[in-house]
């Protein structure tokens, strides 16, 4: 159990990364926000892909279905170039974002389920997810730098997210009943 905790760690410091990274790319006058939307959405897909592949004894299929859901929108981002417009990038994270929580609802209730006291951490994290998720998708009205540095906390707070769960297990070892 230890083992798989640590792999998702590690799998969410790649997530944090990956918005650290979004966050420098304005100072780098990196402003190509399509590339980086379609491979932030791809990475994040990969990341969740290869956590899967690597906890798969656990039958935890959070992280196969924020790949499915993270590579449709990587995929639809790059087809329809919905960064061009921004009610249309707005849209797409909402959609994201729904996705994504109703993955979120999906683990708190096996929590729920297994009758331990993580449902409600998850339940608050996805709370907290719901509202970071709303307010970045309200400040896409801005200029193109805006829509990267707003794009990468975003990306950065997610990781965050996903590193807690983990790591709040791993520091109780599993005991939160």
């Amino acid at each position: 159990m230890l083992e798989v905790l640590k792999k998702n760690m590690v799998c969410s410091g790649l997530l944090i990364l990956n918005g650290i990274f979004l966050l420098v790319c304005p100072l780098l006058g990196w402003t190509f926000f399509n590339e980086l939307f379609v491979g932030t959405m791809i990475f994040y897909a990969i990341v969740n892909a290869i956590s899967f592949l690597l906890t798969m004894k656990s039958k935890d299929y959070t992280s196969a279905f924020t790949c499915l859901a993270s590579l449709v929108v990587g995929i639809v981002g790059y087809v329809l170039k919905v960064v061009e417009t921004p009610k249309y990038l707005a849209i797409t994270i909402l959609i994201w974002l729904l996705c994504l929580s109703l993955i979120k609802l999906k683990k708190a209730d096996m929590y729920h389920d297994k009758k331990s006291k993580m449902w409600q951490f998850e339940t608050a994290l996805l709370f907290l997810f719901v509202i970071t998720g709303i307010l970045t998708s309200i400040n896409f009205l801005f200029g193109i730098e805006t829509h990267i540095i707003v794009f990468g906390y975003f990306i950065l707070i997610t990781g965050i997210f996903e590193f807690l769960d983990p790591f709040l297990a791993y520091l109780t070892k599993g005991k939160i009943k």
